[in-house]
């Protein structure tokens, strides 16, 4: 059955079920959640859209009892659903990245290239995307189009991340035919994630610089030299000033330009949950991404955020 105009633009939806309902049923459970919950808006209007979404929905309960009789974890737990989709994302688009850098710009890089920003839409499902899968999901997009756009010019493409400034603009150009349609998708992710990288930066760096300078110099020097040392011979005040002075060089070492993250104190630290565990163990996939593309500045700021977390509970 054709998919009805009201729901053409969420057909690349169906079509991604299809493609993973063999071998990864939850991705393609979520696939038809996703056009379930997109098209009733869509179809608000149209009998014919109606219909159709109770189709899907019959299929859509079909396929949540197969993976509850499976016993599978991802229906009815978004934590670990998530995070089963944005590996899976995560995958195809490094490995579409790679291909691309290495010069090799076929079909299979554009599809997979498509295909990986469609499932970072998916996890809008469970939450807002993160400032890194938003990136990626708008790289990816971006790639697709232009990739396809050279192979029906004919245009040599350029490999990496290199025009995808100047080429920002045309994300709304669609690819057509080859499979890389998706509507839905090109207009929704431009918030940049540049905007949202500076606001954690220096609030998370400064706490921890202040303190650790003004209590324990002063108290560490008056109190043990008068009293201690007055009285007896003189010599004996000599032996305190170095003695004091040892406690500041520890917690003075690390910040005389040595760099943010050595002022961490190690036996700073909180019992996590288990959400606050995955949201560390995300923070440092987002990381490790990042640093892929030698972003060293995302790479340190999801760090941070996941220390943060450790040490006290929240991002910042």
């Amino acid at each position: 059955m054709d998919v009805p105009a009201s729901l053409k633009s969420l057909a690349p939806y169906l079509r991604l079920c299809k493609q993973f309902e063999s071998r990864d049923p939850v991705v393609a459970y979520h696939c038809q959640l996703y056009f379930v919950q997109k098209g009733i808006q869509l179809a608000s209007n149209d009998n014919d859209g109606k219909m159709f979404l109770l189709g899907i929905m019959d299929k859509l309960e079909q396929a949540k009892a197969n993976l509850i009789a499976q016993q599978n974890e991802a229906v009815g737990n978004d934590i670990v659903a998530s995070s089963h989709i944005e590996s899976k994302a995560l995958q195809l688009f490094l490995f579409a990245d790679r291909e691309d850098r290495a010069g090799n710009f076929d079909v299979k890089v554009i599809k997979t290239f498509y295909t990986a920003s469609l499932l970072f839409e998916l996890l809008t499902l469970f939450d807002a995307l993160s400032e890194e899968n938003a990136y990626q999901k708008r790289y990816a997009q971006w790639k697709a189009t232009y990739l396809e756009k050279c192979r029906r010019s004919g245009e040599q493409p350029v490999a990496g991340p290199a025009l995808h400034d100047q080429e920002q603009a045309d994300n709304t150009d669609q690819p057509g035919s080859s499979g890389v349609d998706a509507q839905p998708a090109y207009n929704q992710p431009e918030q940049p994630s540049q905007p949202s990288y500076n606001p954690p930066a220096q609030p998370s760096y400064n706490p921890p610089q202040q303190p650790s300078y003004n209590p324990p110099a002063q108290p560490s020097y008056n109190p043990p030299a008068q009293p201690s040392y007055n009285p007896p011979p003189q010599p004996t005040p000599s032996y305190n000033p170095p003695a004091a002075a040892s406690k500041p060089t520890v917690t003075g070492a690390t910040t005389p330009g040595s760099g943010e993250l050595l002022q961490l104190d190690l036996t700073q630290f909180i019992n996590l949950d288990y959400q606050q565990i995955e949201k560390v163990q995300k923070l440092c996939r987002f990381a490790g991404s990042a640093l892929n593309y030698q972003d060293y500045k995302t790479t340190l700021e999801n760090l941070q955020k996941a220390i943060n977390i450790i040490r006290v509970g929240r991002e910042e």
